[in-house]
């Protein structure tokens, strides 16, 4: 890396570090095609490093830019070094990554070497960027001359003086790329040529000095290798079905691509590809296979490029083709289902039966070694934690060890957050209507007196994220029975925990004697958790260890509440132990939302079968209020 940084700027390992806004320069590692994202803004993905650059490139700083306007998002080529203001480094499925939303606006330079025909070297502007410093200009100069020889794309002729290139604000779509797009579907692909996908990694497997991945975008190709379906009709036979065949877990039929992947594509994937990963292949050669003559991908080392790996490891929202991907993998599975339900002859039944008869003495056993296995995975329920000793401080006064986000804002009363008067609106011709919520962001001093789930171990759930990608409207009963049904038969579906729990909170400070309490149910979930806790979900059930360390970031929270709750039936806390909390008054943000519900429920009630009685109403709106930018230093 050079010596000295230009004014206000951090190096790439300490902005992966930080959590805010940072300035940061770097030279683009790795880069996935500007695509769609989920919803209506264009995306690009890259990844920066300003020392080891031919070094693996996920210790680097991954960045996510988007925006509706496609002309505003950056057109990098890998190599190029890129300048960013004000980019916001932030929590994203349990590692920092810098993310430029759509209303962020972040202005980008790249500085990029010359080209042959070209006299001087460029430096890209985008909109709104400001020209770049002298101090900015010189470290970009000496990343671009710390670029491995064997890994460099353009001539070697360093930039002396730059022209500069401001992309205008009027112009509304960057110039077409020239270049050929290789991307297929594993359906589409045919011998003697080069194809780039986007696919489900189904297994992996290690050879010497090269490794094999076996990847479906679950389309079907009549040229691939046929794997056996167990739950096929006609499926005869069973004796010769190979151990290979009967171990494979599916997707069935054709659907399967064998890459075989060399140096340098082999040693990423082998540290960093598993089973379930959704890659991106690039530049595969297609082939036949010469033993069975069947088509099979290759990934050869890059002859002008050795360095450059082809291989990348996607996010859900990265690309719409992994959107798509996604829904044939559901249909898939679904259809496998099915079909497994509802056999199409009775053979298929009375081989189950017979299946069945003959392992039923096999069962026992098994069940037993099972049982074992299982306990020895878990981990022995350890002694709660001792609890570490309170701070000394007045009762009320606000916790140091807590601290809230946007400390200029002034913080309010919950009585008057939850006033529902500030919802009141007049329409033309005098008529009155109350909205059901506002989206709204507060400041607060509150108290925690309650919590729900009762026990620590849920509040951690396990969920598929796949479910939430594709549903637009939440998921129908139907579809939620059915994926229990099918999660034993659905290979690499993925499973990730999430915080969620709720905290029933009162306000901080003291009110009047005689004067009731007004309360709020405050949900924390997700990322905002994480922003909270410091720690990631795990099953808490399984994992003694995060669980401890849950209980003692919680006791900052609300000191010895969970001991009261466990010390009363029910965990359900009576009226002087809600009357008399004893944790430290704290400052949070709130952010209220409203969510459909075909119920009103009470605000206050810290389980699902205590709701009001005020009937159905398919139109209702349940406003919420939820936790955000709060963080327990401790």
């Amino acid at each position: 890396m050079p010596s000295s940084l230009p004014p206000r700027f951090i190096d790439v390992n300490t902005a992966k570090a930080t959590q805010g806004h940072v300035h940061v320069i770097g030279v683009v590692v790795d880069l996935l095609p500007k695509s769609r994202s989920g919803g209506s803004s264009f995306v690009t993905t890259f990844t920066i490093k300003d020392v080891d650059i031919d070094g693996n490139p996920m210790a680097g700083l991954k960045i996510k830019y988007f925006n509706d306007d496609e002309s505003l998002i950056p057109e990098l080529k890998l190599h190029d070094v890129v300048l960013l203001r004000n980019i916001r480094i932030r929590l994203f499925r349990g590692s920092l990554l810098g993310v430029a939303s759509q209303h962020d606006k972040i202005p980008w330079t790249i500085f990029r070497r010359k080209v042959a025909g070209q006299t001087n070297s460029l430096v890209i502007r985008g909109r709104n960027a400001s020209e770049p410093s002298p101090e900015e200009k010189a470290y970009a100069l000496a990343l671009l001359n710390n670029i491995p020889q064997e890994a460099r794309a353009w001539s070697e002729q360093a930039f002396q003086d730059t022209s500069t290139i401001t992309i205008p604000a009027s112009q509304s779509r960057p110039a077409p790329f020239q270049g050929r797009d290789k991307f297929s579907l594993i359906k589409d692909v045919k011998a003697h040529t080069f194809a780039d996908f986007v696919a489900e990694v189904v297994k992996t497997f290690r050879e010497q000095d090269k490794f094999l991945l076996y990847v479906t975008d679950y389309t079907s190709n009549g040229e691939l290798f046929d794997y056996y379906d167990p739950s096929a009709d006609d499926a005869d036979g069973g004796d010769f079905i190979s151990r290979r065949q009967r171990e494979w877990k599916g997707p069935y039929g054709q659907m399967t691509l064998q890459v075989t992947l060399w140096q340098p594509h082999a040693s990423f994937a082998q540290g960093n590809v598993k089973e379930g990963d959704t890659v991106s292949l690039r530049n595969v050669h297609i082939k036949y296979d010469r033993a069975t003559n069947r088509l099979e991908g290759s990934m050869h080392t890059d002859r002008l490029y050795p360095h450059k790996i082809c291989v990348s490891i996607l996010d859900l929202d990265d690309d719409e083709r992994v959107t798509e991907l996604v829904r044939r993998k559901r249909d898939y599975w679904r259809n496998a289902r099915h079909s497994r339900l509802y056999p199409g002859s009775k053979k298929k039944k009375n081989d189950e039966a017979k299946s069945s008869a003959t392992n039923q003495k096999q069962e026992r056993p098994k069940k037993k070694v099972r049982r074992e296995e299982n306990q020895s995975e878990i981990s022995e329920p350890s002694a709660p934690a001792p609890a570490p000793a309170p701070v000394r401080v007045k009762r009320d006064e606000v916790n140091p060890n807590i601290q809230a986000a946007h400390p200029a804002v002034p913080c309010r009363p919950l009585e008057d957050i939850l006033d529902a008067e500030i919802h009141l609106n007049n329409a033309p011709g005098g008529y009155e209507y109350r909205l059901p919520f506002q989206n709204i962001n507060y400041r607060a001093v509150v108290r925690v007196v309650d919590f729900y789930p009762p026990r620590l171990e849920d509040f951690a759930v396990p969920y598929n994220p796949e479910d939430d990608m594709l549903s637009e409207s939440g998921t129908s009963s139907e579809d939620s029975d059915e994926d229990a049904l099918m999660s034993s038969e659905y290979p690499h579906r993925r499973r990730i925990w999430e915080w969620r729990f709720c905290l029933l909170v009162e306000n901080g400070k003291p009110v009047p004697r005689g004067q009731p309490k007004k309360r709020m149910r405050l949900y924390v979930s997700g990322k905002d958790a994480e922003y909270l806790l410091k720690i990631d979900a795990a099953d808490l059930r399984k994992n003694g260890t995060r669980l401890d360390e849950l209980r003692e970031k919680l006791f900052h929270l609300w000191a010895d509440l969970e001991e009261k709750k466990k010390a009363l039936p029910g965990g359900k806390l009576d009226s002087e132990s809600l009357e008399n909390p004893s944790g430290k008054p704290f400052t949070c943000c709130i952010k209220e939302y409203g969510i459909k519900t075909r119920e009103e429920h009470d605000p206050d009630a810290m389980s699902d079968d205590e709701h009001s009685t005020g009937g159905m109403d398919p139109l209702a709106w349940e406003r919420r209020f939820h936790m955000f930018g709060t963080t327990i230093n401790a």
